[in-house]
C-alpha cells in the first residue's frame, strides 16, 4: 500500500466521519492537482462522482490484499466503500467484528448508518446492520424510538414505495413495543402526503393486524377510506386498500356477509366511475354471487 492510496483513504474516512451528510457530485479538478473531496460548512461533504470507480477498486484492493490490515485501517478502508457500495457484504460483516471488538462503538456507527440512510435510502444491507447494531446494545433505553421513525419517514420520503425502510419500520414496532394508536395516526397523516404510496397502506394493514380486527376497527378504516376517496377517486392505491379491508371484514363472524357487500356496492355509485372503481365493483359482485 503506498503513501498516496493511504492517504486517500484516511482523507475520505475522516471526512466521512466530520460531515454530517454526503452527496456524489462532479468536482472541477485541474492538471495540477485531483480534488477527491470537498467538504462545505464542514457539514456537507461532496465526493467527485468521477472518482467513484477509482476509489472503489482502490478500497478493494486494500481489503483483499495479503498484507493484512490492523482494525484502525479496516474502519476506514470499509467505511469509504460502503459510502459508495452500501450491499457489500464483506465490508459489514468486518465492522460486525470491530463492533464487538469494541474498536467502533456503537452511538458513532448508527450515526454512521444515518448518513449512508440519506445517501441510499433503500439499502437493505444498510437496514439489516442498523436493526443488528440495536440488538447488539446493551439496553433498547438507550434508543430513542422517534429517532428510527424519523430515519424510516425520510427514507421513504426520498425513494417511492421503499420496501427496505416500511420493512425495517415493522420491526422497530414490534421490537421496541409501540403504542399502535400513535403510530396509526402518524401512518394516517404521512398517508395524506404521499397518497399513492401503496407501501405506507400495506404498512397500516400490519399495525391494523397487531392491533387486532373487529367490526368497529373496520368500519372506522372504511370511514377513512371513503374520506380519502372523495378527494383522491383515481388513485388506485386507496381502491386496493379498500379492497384488503373489505376482505378483512369478511373474516370476521360479527358482520353480515351479504348486507357488508351490498352497502360497498351502493356506496362505489356514488363516486365518479373509473378504471378502478369498475374493477372494485366487478369483484364485489363476484363475491356477492359466491
Amino acid at each position: 500500500m503506498s503513501s498516496f492510496e493511504w492517504s486517500l483513504v484516511s482523507l475520505l474516512s475522516s471526512s466521512i466521519e466530520q460531515c454530517e451528510s454526503i452527496e456524489f457530485m462532479p468536482l472541477t479538478s485541474t492538471d495540477e492537482y485531483q480534488v477527491h473531496c470537498h467538504c462545505e460548512e464542514n457539514r456537507y461533504l461532496c465526493i467527485n462522482v468521477d472518482e467513484i470507480r477509482q476509489i472503489v477498486n482502490l478500497c478493494y484492493s486494500l481489503i483483499f490484499s495479503k498484507d493484512a490490515l490492523d482494525n484502525n485501517q479496516l474502519n476506514s478502508v470499509t467505511r469509504v466503500l460502503l459510502c459508495c457500495i452500501t450491499e457489500c457484504l464483506t465490508s459489514w460483516n468486518i465492522r460486525r467484528r470491530l463492533v464487538l471488538a469494541k474498536n467502533i462503538l456503537i452511538p458513532q456507527e448508527l450515526q454512521f448508518t444515518e448518513k449512508l440512510l440519506y445517501l441510499r435510502p433503500k439499502s437493505e444491507q444498510l437496514f439489516r446492520y442498523r436493526r443488528w447494531l440495536i440488538q447488539t446494545m446493551n439496553s433498547i433505553d438507550e434508543i430513542p424510538v422517534a429517532k428510527e421513525f424519523e430515519i424510516c419517514t425520510r427514507a421513504s420520503e426520498r425513494h417511492f414505495i421503499n420496501y427496505a425502510s416500511w420493512s425495517y419500520r415493522r420491526w422497530v414496532v414490534d421490537y421496541f413495543h409501540v403504542d399502535l394508536d400513535e403510530e396509526l395516526n402518524r401512518n394516517r397523516l404521512w398517508l395524506e402526503t404521499n397518497i399513492s404510496d401503496s407501501s405506507g397502506f400495506s404498512y397500516r394493514g400490519f399495525l391494523l393486524s397487531r392491533k387486532g380486527f373487529s367490526e368497529q376497527l373496520i368500519e372506522q378504516e372504511l370511514k377513512l377510506d371513503e374520506n380519502w376517496l372523495k378527494f383522491y377517486v383515481d388513485r388506485e392505491s386507496i381502491w386496493i386498500y379498500r379492497q384488503t379491508l373489505v376482505f378483512i371484514a369478511l373474516t370476521i363472524s360479527s358482520i353480515d356477509r351479504k348486507a357488508f357487500l351490498t352497502k360497498e356496492l351502493d356506496l362505489v355509485k356514488i363516486f365518479r366511475e373509473n378504471f378502478f372503481s369498475i374493477r372494485f365493483s366487478r369483484l364485489l359482485n363476484t363475491l356477492l354471487s359466491s
